[in-house]
């Protein structure tokens, strides 16, 4: 048996408060309308305000209100009407707010402030018109089928009563439905000034009108001073400034009514009544539709200012309102000898993310940082997102020294905290540069630039977050110096290749070469790829000196076939930039066309942790390029951090044993240990291996001994220009 549920007591009472407010506003709304303005059979007003309630009660409350006009207009009717008439009255008065409150719901979009004209037109022209019409029908008819309202009457109590509906909601309803927008309301002192004379000019012009105009109409006052004064008030003070003036300018009228002729009564004209229903209706309409085109024409402006001055995916001031609110905030500390530090963050591991889990994932990341970011800061603190994974805050504090490192170290804690999207929980952190104004500089360019330096100096180091120093400046002066060299080195063709030969340990043959790149600037220094290497890699031009790398590579080997040397196969290196470049296959298959370069002696060389920043698209790149013919090695393997899992899918022909683990196997068993084991892995996973940086003839005896099938170094020979590497490929050496 279904058991009874009842209702919950704290919803009842919400219901029951609302039902008894409702009826209680309705009564009295209704009550003075019928003592102000009661014209037809004393039932039926010109203007019935009790109508506004409704339609507000039941919009915002639904049935609840519903219920409270109920109530409320059966409390009126009952006290002059027979009971019977007074219930009929009122199930039609409660028809038309269920019919002005409910249709709007199915108009949408609507917006029940009534700031946009497609909403003021689907509740003024078409929900108010219909439910209005539809409770002056009720309750007429009723008045006329149970004889109390003579049928002379019939049709002067439809149109009185269906206007007087109309009337009481256009005045009530916008004053009510446009309350939560008070804020749009203009607050200055200007303002304020500006509405008072507004008052007290719609006063004195009416007192003109009173004292001057014989005979005085109603109608004429709303048209030449209310009008005129709701539709300034429109212009200039929202939506709900127009509420609120169509209010006042109703109060006012109906006052002089009062005054005048001592309201409206059955003395007065049909002509006039007609006349002030269908002004005030004008000046109500007039005052709703420019207001909300005015407000939804700021709303426009507002939206455009929002999309020029704030990220669309965090919702966070953009770069450009972040350079003008920290040029405001400069001058503001240099007014009050405060200081102002910057805080430039750029995100560790998001590119990971971003690039393996795709962009919708990297998105909500952002979102997530910036939300963390905002729930952390102060509210007169500022942060705002640059671009990419890169956000700033500013920070605006008496001087003191150090005084963002709190800031920093609470913003690197809640930024290293994991999070889980989907099925899946991320970590990512945060490296963050601090900038000082006025310590490190006096302008906003200086201070994000000197911030920039700090910020790569804290990801460096990975100590979360460093101040800027004037040794980075030196270091980051250096660096460009650096750059731009690098970038005119192509032009200038002061880019060469050395060779290093990898030797067979079974036969002692040269059976590879590794080329190397150098810089050779006109200053005669030679620059080593430690030195420009990082700076390319930071900067992007890894990808053209890389391109020129393959080229170079193809050109002299074709050279050293041509002349008859039988050159073994030559191998160049892939950055981690390069490995994400999306024309690289393309580049490849456009460089072996242009220099006829037989895919089966180009060596490709991969590190391994530049194969694991993003295995599955490395992957998918590395099996793209075997299947052209070419082979693929993993450099320095044993630093990086892949599995056996996905070592064992990686397209790979060779794995090449660091350099750190070859250097001291002869007296670290554990670097013996990590050398053998490779060796058998690799071997076990039938891929060759070559041993890196070996230089003394112990270590070529460990090697051979534990089945290493390649080595290179300085025990075969140093990198050597084309012309003297080509001498060594008829040799065999003797280990």
């Amino acid at each position: 048996m279904a058991r009874l549920t009842l209702p919950d007591p704290a919803e009842f009472g919400r219901f029951a408060l609302i039902v008894g407010l409702t009826a209680l506003a309705y009564a009295l709304a209704g009550w003075l309308s019928l003592k102000l303005a009661a014209y037809v059979s004393g039932v039926i007003a010109v203007v019935w305000l009790a109508a506004g309630i409704g339609a507000v009660a039941s919009l915002r409350f639904g049935a609840a209100g519903a219920v409270g006009v109920l109530l409320g207009s059966f409390a009126i009717y009952s006290s002059i009407l027979p009971l019977e008439d007074a219930f009929r009255i009122a199930l039609g008065a409660t028809a038309a707010a269920w019919i002005i409150g409910t249709l709007p719901r199915y108009l949408q979009p609507f917006s029940a402030t009534l700031d946009y004209v497609s909403s003021v037109a689907k509740f003024a022209l078409v929900a108010v018109p219909l439910g209005s019409a539809v409770g002056a029908l009720v309750g007429v008819f009723s008045l006329y089928f149970f004889n109390d309202l003579p049928a002379g009457l019939l049709l002067r109590g439809v149109w009185v009563g269906w206007l007087g509906n109309l009337l009481g909601v256009y005045l009530i309803a916008p004053l009510l439905l446009t309350a939560p927008r008070w804020d749009m309301l203009p607050t200055n002192r200007g303002a304020r000034l500006e509405g008072l004379v507004l008052v007290l000019g719609m006063l004195a012009l009416t007192w003109v009108m009173m004292a001057y105009a014989d005979p005085l109409r109603p109608a004429e006052i709303v048209l030449f001073v209310m009008m005129p004064a709701v539709l300034w008030a429109a212009l200039r003070f929202s939506v709900t400034g127009a509420s609120l003036a169509i209010f006042l300018a109703a109060l006012i009228v109906m006052g002089v009514v009062l005054v005048s002729s001592g309201g409206i009564t059955g003395a007065t004209t049909p002509g006039d009544v007609f006349a002030l229903q269908i002004s005030m209706m004008t000046m109500a309409l007039g005052g709703l539709f420019v207001s909300a085109a005015l407000t939804e024409r700021r709303y426009s402006e507002m939206r455009l200012d929002m999309l020029a001055n704030h990220d669309p995916l965090t919702g966070l001031p953009n770069r450009s309102y972040f350079q003008d609110f920290l040029g405001h905030a400069l001058a503001r500390a240099q007014r009050d000898k405060s200081q102002v530090s910057l805080l430039f963050i750029d995100l560790d591991r998001f590119k990971h993310i971003n690039d393996s889990q795709g962009h919708e994932v990297g998105d909500q990341v952002l979102r997530i940082v910036a939300s963390r970011l905002a729930d952390q800061l102060r509210a007169d603190d500022f942060v705002a997102r640059l671009g990419g994974d890169e956000f700033a805050v500013i920070l605006i504090h008496p001087p003191a020294s150090r005084a963002a490192s709190r800031v920093a170290r609470k913003l690197n804690q809640v930024l290293a905290e994991s999070f889980k999207l989907g099925q899946r929980r991320y970590a990512i952190g945060a490296s963050i540069g601090i900038s000082v104004y006025p310590d490190d500089g006096l302008d906003a360019n200086t201070l994000l630039r000197q911030a920039d330096l700090a910020m790569y100096q804290a990801k460096h180091r990975r100590s979360g977050f460093e101040y800027f120093s004037k040794e980075l400046n030196t270091v980051a002066q250096q660096q460009m110096a650096l750059e731009n060299g690098l970038r005119q080195a192509l032009e200038r063709d002061e880019l060469a290749l050395l060779y290093q030969p990898k030797v067979d340990l079974a036969d002692g043959r040269v059976v590879g070469l590794e080329a190397l790149i150098r810089w050779l600037p006109r200053s005669g220094n030679i620059i080593g790829p430690d030195q420009f290497i990082p700076v390319a890699e930071e900067t992007g031009l890894i990808v053209p000196i890389g391109r020129w790398v393959v080229r170079a590579a193809c050109i002299q080997w074709i050279a050293w076939r041509d002349a008859g040397l039988n050159p073994p196969p030559v191998a160049v290196n892939l950055s981690p930039r390069q490995l994400s470049d999306a024309r690289l296959i393309e580049d490849i298959d456009a460089i072996l066309k242009d220099t006829g370069m037989d895919p089966a002696y180009l060596q490709l060389e991969v590190t391994e942790s530049a194969a694991m920043e993003n295995p599955a698209r490395t992957f998918d790149i590395l099996d793209a390029l075997r299947q052209r013919g070419l082979h693929v090695y993993i450099d320095d393997f044993g630093t990086g951090y892949s599995n056996l899992g996905q070592l064992k899918r990686m397209p790979v022909d060779a794995l090449k044993i660091d350099k750190s683990f070859v250097k001291d196997v002869l007296t670290d068993s554990d670097d013996a240990e990590i050398a053998n084991a490779i060796i058998r892995l690799a071997h076990a996973l039938k891929l060759r291996v070559v041993a890196e940086g070996v230089e003394t003839l112990e270590q070529v005896a460990f090697l051979k001994q534990n089945g290493c099938d390649e080595i290179q170094g300085y025990i075969v020979s140093k990198p050597l220009p084309s012309g003297k590497v080509s001498v060594l490929f008829a040799l065999d050496y003797t280990f």
